[in-house]
């Protein structure tokens, strides 16, 4: 079984979170703001 981790509200704060509990696995993202979901989709998380 893989982990999966779903993260809701990828701004700055969101992004770090993901960085830092998303090595090794599988992440979702999400952002009511489209501008925080198009940027979190281009970095490299």
């Amino acid at each position: 079984m893989q982990d999966v981790i779903v993260l809701i509200g990828v701004g700055s704060i969101g992004q770090a979170i993901a960085r830092r509990v998303g090595a090794g696995r599988k992440l979702v993202l999400a952002d009511r703001d489209l501008n925080n979901a198009e940027t979190a989709a281009r970095l490299p998380l």
